[in-house]
């Protein structure tokens, strides 16, 4: 799968994972695009093939919004607000890279262990909603 932009007027977005030294398993979990509101993201998954709570997991969504004010308001943001779970080591965070929103989730790693890197060609990464031939 190839990142196009040709699907909207997503000028500047941007497409982000987690560094080519992760571990386990990288997989394209969702992406779309919405006509009417100009809206688009993918989201992606770094972790076991299917989830299991004792390996080390990370979701990255990042996003663009249609919304030209939505936009400006994000692209204020320069650093990421983190939330964690004070009972377990699962954290979310959210930030923005130039027009590009971006939140993450994860567990069994911290947040400042990671390396974000922007992608613009997905084949690398398993669709696990492909259709079976």
């Amino acid at each position: 799968m190839r990142w196009q932009h040709a699907c909207g007027s997503a000028e500047g977005f941007s497409v982000f994972a987690v560094d080519a030294d992760w571990p386990e398993s990288r997989q394209v979990t969702g992406h779309g695009y919405h006509r009417a509101t100009g809206d688009l993201h993918v989201w992606l998954w770094f972790g076991s093939p299917h989830f299991d709570p004792q390996v080390q997991h990370v979701t990255v969504l990042s996003a663009s919004s249609g919304n030209a004010e939505t936009s400006e308001a994000w692209s204020g943001l320069l650093t990421f607000e983190l939330w964690r779970n004070s009972s377990n080591r699962y954290w979310l965070a959210r930030g923005c890279v130039e027009s590009t929103e971006l939140v993450l989730s994860g567990s069994k790693i911290e947040p400042s262990e990671l390396s974000l890197v922007r992608v613009s060609d997905l084949t690398s990464f398993s669709n696990p909603f492909a259709s079976l031939r």
